[in-house]
């Protein structure tokens, strides 16, 4: 039996070899000679377990030896072994592949693409051998330092043309020797004397150079890095130091703006060259305020036109000569005509001064010394210009947001964007319309459905309605239903029609009516206001008693109670045990009500011969429908005999509205 289960396990084995192959494209290991199907592995074989490499680098292939043999010969050809890895593949695919012996010998590729230890299985038969294959990570090779110079920085950055300044340039990888070269724009540049080097800084002593007709010099900076060797390195810093003659004669080319009102306080820039700390700047007569001086550029302050008169009185319109002078050396420049005053700006006249909120109003500004570009302020709200001339402007009004439905006014502005002179004329108003509720439609509606509103000038944004039901009886007591329209048409008139849905929550007034013989109610139509209001602006009106909200549901019978009298049964009397004289004895008696609303009986106070010995508790009941209650009778006999007595109750049942019951009870000694 063991042998057969042997022989039919290593037939599925070697099916599965042969579909592996198959799949694979390749024919499974040559059967022993003869031919026939493979042989199973016999029992008590000798497996020893190879690896090519038992450290390898991840990536890296690793062949796996199983040799197999039978009482020290080689098994067949064909003997199956089963390779399986704990990690990485196996001949490029899984962690598990049957493979067969020839010359006793089976192989197997392992690879892994992560570093770590592996463990490789075989199995033949019932012999399991395994072998360690320990992955390890590929070294990593560091890149080379980097060798590259580099300048951050150059102090100081201006110096004399006869050199002899020390210089100190700072940056990386400063490996020496070094040479520093100065390239003025010639045709070979100029080398300095290099007096240090650090690692990160070279000093140097700035070389000679020809300034020519002009006033500086600017220069490149190169640096070479072991430098004359095969591993020289170049950095240069472009514009880096500028060669300056110490006393510098100033030459005016452009004054920006050229032009500023008569008041003074222009910003105007100097463009040229040769400016030097401390300088004064002269408009005429006048002298400016000096803001910064640079080399190239002088930005200063203008004086007031009348400054610039030489008695220093009356405003000056027209140009004037504009002067630079180098303090320290005396040397200076002066341009003619460099800077004209113009007349203020002035509002003599503003038409129209009042226009709709929602802007569009065309306002025209007569006055002087508008110039271009200008900021038009009318209202606080800046006004999109038309037309610009010297001595009148064209501008459209804004919209304005409105935070309330009052008229907003405010002046109007005129700046010179320049120089920022400015005026302001008279107030302009901003009209704000009032909205008004002009239709509603249709005059009657039931509850759920839908009326049209129409508002002349509706304001834009978030607006609502406010229905104010009116109780018939009591204008003050209203019930206020706060909607939000469903829908807006905008109209050829400028009007708006909004959709609102009745509320079918409206508290509605009772009235009495009668069906089939029995009372009533029903509910009475609602005559309602209509408040329209816009939340941004708060602007609101109100229509009053515009449309009435129908509530036809006929009229409702009024719940009400049925009494029957089921203790004792009418006409019989309640009769109360006889009972000895100076003591006292009980009976009840009960009603039901039959009806649908509560049933409320009080008694009245007995009557009759001996009325004063009978006496009915509680003072009153209330009987839910299907219910019953009772009333109890107490009796005490002041005699011997038969004793009597009637009590009436009086109940809310229409139909039984008083129930008179005969009491009955017997003194005895």
């Amino acid at each position: 039996m063991k042998r057969f289960r042997e022989r039919k396990s290593w037939i599925v084995a070697i099916a599965v070899l042969l579909l592996i192959a198959a799949c694979k494209g390749e024919s499974p290991t040559a059967p022993p000679p003869g031919g026939g199907n493979p042989l199973p592995p016999p029992t008590g074989v000798n497996v020893v377990v190879t690896v090519s490499n038992a450290t390898p680098l991840v990536d890296s292939s690793v062949t796996v030896t199983a040799t197999v043999t039978n009482n020290g010969q080689p098994v067949p050809n064909g003997t199956a072994v089963e390779f399986s890895t704990s990690a990485g593949t196996l001949d490029g695919g899984g962690t598990a592949i049957l493979k067969t012996t020839n010359g006793g010998v089976a192989t197997v590729t392992l690879t892994s693409g992560s570093p770590g230890l592996v463990r490789v299985t075989v199995v033949v038969n019932n012999i399991t051998r395994t072998t360690d294959v320990n992955f390890s990570s590929r070294p990593v090779t560091p890149p080379p330092p980097n060798t590259t110079p580099s300048i951050t920085s150059v102090s100081p950055t201006v110096g004399r043309p006869q050199g002899g300044d020390v210089l100190r340039i700072t940056g990386t990888n400063f490996n020496a020797p070094v040479r520093v070269l100065f390239n003025t724009g010639g045709a070979t540049a100029i080398e300095a004397s290099v007096q240090a080097v650090t690692a990160t800084s070279i000093d140097v002593v700035t070389p000679p150079v020809n300034l020519g007709a002009g006033q500086q010099l600017i220069a490149d900076i190169i640096v070479l890095t072991l430098a004359g060797s095969a591993g020289e390195q170049r950095v240069e810093a472009s514009d880096a130091f500028t060669f300056r003659n110490v006393v510098l004669t100033p030459r005016i080319s452009t004054i920006s703006p050229n032009s500023g009102p008569v008041t003074g306080g222009t910003r105007v820039t100097i463009f040229g060259d040769g400016f030097q700390e401390p300088v004064q700047v002269l408009f005429n007569t006048a002298e400016a305020r000096v803001l910064n001086v640079e080399f190239d550029r002088i930005n200063i302050e203008t004086p007031a036109g009348r400054d610039t008169n030489p008695d220093g009185t009356g405003p000056l319109v027209g140009p004037v000569a504009v002067l630079v002078r180098n303090i320290n050396s005396q040397t200076q420049a002066t341009m003619a005509a460099g800077f004209h005053y113009k007349a203020g700006i002035q509002i003599t006249a503003v038409s129209p001064l009042e226009g709709p909120a929602a802007g569009g109003t065309r306002v025209t500004i007569d006055g002087n010394g508008f110039v271009s570009p200008l900021v038009v302020l009318i209202g606080g709200v800046e006004a999109q210009q038309i037309s610009v001339t010297g001595t009148q402007l064209v501008v459209l009004t804004s919209n304005v947001y409105l935070t309330d439905c009052a008229d907003i006014s405010g002046p109007v502005e005129v700046t010179n964007v320049v120089n920022g002179d400015s005026a302001e004329g008279p107030t302009f108003i901003f009209r704000v319309p009032q909205p008004t509720i002009i239709a509603v439609s249709p005059s009657i509606v039931p509850p759920g459905g839908s009326i049209t509103v129409t508002v002349a000038n509706a304001q834009p944004g978030i607006n609502r309605f406010e229905l104010r039901g009116l109780e018939a009886d009591d204008n003050e007591d209203a019930d206020i239903k706060t909607v939000f329209p469903t829908g807006v048409t905008f109209n050829p008139d400028g009007s708006a029609t909004f959709t609102i849905t009745i509320p079918t929550n409206f508290r509605f007034e009772r009235g009495s009516c009668f069906v089939a013989g029995q009372s009533g109610e029903r509910l009475l139509d609602l005559s309602v206001d209509v408040t329209y209001l816009n939340i941004q602006s708060g602007c609101t009106d109100t229509a009053e008693d515009v449309f009435e909200v129908d509530v036809d549901n006929g009229c409702v019978p009024l719940p009400s109670p049925e009494l029957t009298q089921t203790a004792p049964v009418p006409p019989s009397c309640a009769i109360v045990p006889a009972t000895p004289v100076g003591s006292s004895n009980t009976t009840s008696i009960t009603f039901s009500n039959s009806g649908n609303a509560a049933l409320i009986i009080t008694p009245n106070a007995p009557t009759g011969p001996n009325a004063s010995e009978f006496v009915l508790t509680p003072p009153t009941q209330t009987i839910p429908p299907s219910a019953s209650g009772s009333f109890t009778v107490t009796f005490a006999p002041a005699g011997v005999g038969i004793r009597t007595a009637n009590v009436t109750f009086v109940t809310n049942d229409s139909d039984e509205q008083n129930v008179t019951v005969c009491m009955q009870g017997t003194g005895t000694p």
